[in-house]
């Protein structure tokens, strides 16, 4: 799938989405789906990482 055929289904999909009065509800879902990539992709998650003794 190329970029162009992307772009127009994500712009249909906003026009619905407006027309629709759907839009708060969307962001919504982008914002939750976001902030869970970031706690997903979290540091913390990698473990820790082994450092040298210091005396």
């Amino acid at each position: 799938m190329n970029i162009q055929k992307l772009a127009s289904i994500a712009a249909t999909l906003a026009v619905l989405t407006v027309l629709t009065g759907q839009l708060p509800r969307a962001l919504k879902v982008v914002r939750v789906a976001q902030l869970q990539f970031i706690r997903d992709s979290q540091a913390s998650e990698w473990g820790m990482p082994m450092m040298l003794p210091t005396r």
